[in-house]
């Protein structure tokens, strides 16, 4: 098991420096030029110049590339061309933001999607299946936006149960978790029930039932641990991309997460905080992938994470 995380980890190294070498690429062969945004289109020839050398943007983009990746590694993260602050401290704070509400919605999608989904496998063509695939179905296809919206007008100004937004206590994250967590849990929903199915139908369930087991021992120990590895991916995908996902719902209820700063870094076309956000979000990504295989392996015994 030891060998094969540190293997895993070892692979995830090419997977950041391709992923971030190809966002540099893009982005500093994007139009417009950093040292107008950032001096102003008044600006004289000789003060770009001496701007566009300061940020190293004279230079061929491998060696830039080379030695943001050498600061990198030495902790540095880089200042941003627009605000000037350091993107290293500044991820930090908003880190944490991020990472509760993408807990929170994760941990709401799960403990209500796949309790459902499996209530629905086993009840498949009676009134609660129905129920919850429509359900499912309106979850799924409502805009985020625009359920953040009515969340916010019927609990906050309507009912004032909850704030509408800001991040001083846990309750500011509640609705910004539900709304997050909507086409989540929808998702895990329609997967496990879905996975559920397909393993009710197989042969050894049958046989299992015609040697008199009990239905709550084929469920448990035969229909729910075979059916599990799909859904498990699933939730591995989904809380991933909570991380670069959450967008909307930061935008809509004031979150500074990590999700508004690379939207605006993008629009500004700040280098270095896109791509302090993203070397976060692929090394992140790459853990989730690394935990689901083993789980993958705690779940179904078949499963050799060595081989």
């Amino acid at each position: 098991m030891f060998k094969y995380i540190c293997k895993r980890l070892l692979q995830l190294i090419p997977v950041v420096l391709g992923i971030t070498f190809i966002i540099f690429v893009v982005l500093s062969l994007a139009p417009g030029d950093p040292a107008v945004t950032i001096l102003g289109p008044d600006a004289t020839e000789a003060a770009l110049q001496a701007k566009r050398a300061e940020m190293g943007l004279d230079q061929p983009i491998i060696i830039q590339y080379i030695q943001y990746i050498w600061n990198v590694l030495h902790g540095d993260f880089g200042t941003s061309w627009l605000s000037s602050y350091e993107v290293l401290p500044e991820f930090l704070h908003r880190i944490p933001y991020t990472i509760l509400l993408g807990s929170l919605a994760m941990s709401i999608a799960v403990i209500v999607g796949i309790p459902m989904g499996i209530i629905a496998a086993i009840r498949q063509n009676h009134a609660i299946d129905y129920a919850s695939l429509a359900m499912a179905l309106i979850l799924f296809s409502l805009p985020s936006f625009w359920f953040a919206m009515m969340c916010q007008i019927l609990f906050c100004l309507t009912l004032n149960w909850l704030p509408a937004s800001g991040v001083g206590s846990l309750r500011h994250f509640i609705l910004p978790a539900i709304t997050l967590s909507a086409n989540i849990l929808a998702s895990q929903l329609r997967m496990t029930r879905t996975s559920m199915l397909d393993v009710i139908k197989q042969d050894y369930i049958r046989t299992a039932r015609a040697k008199g087991a009990d239905e709550r021992r084929v469920v448990m120990h035969h229909v729910l641990r075979n059916g599990m590895l799909p859904v498990v991916t699933q939730v591995g995908i989904s809380f991933a991309s909570c991380m670069g996902g959450s967008v909307i719902t930061e935008a809509v209820f004031s979150i500074p997460g990590i999700g508004s700063l690379l939207i605006n870094a993008v629009k500004g076309r700040d280098i270095p905080v896109v791509m302090g956000t993203l070397i976060f979000v692929a090394v992140f990504v790459g853990i989730i992938n690394l935990i689901v295989d083993i789980i993958y392996a705690l779940i179904d015994p078949r499963v050799k994470l060595e081989g």
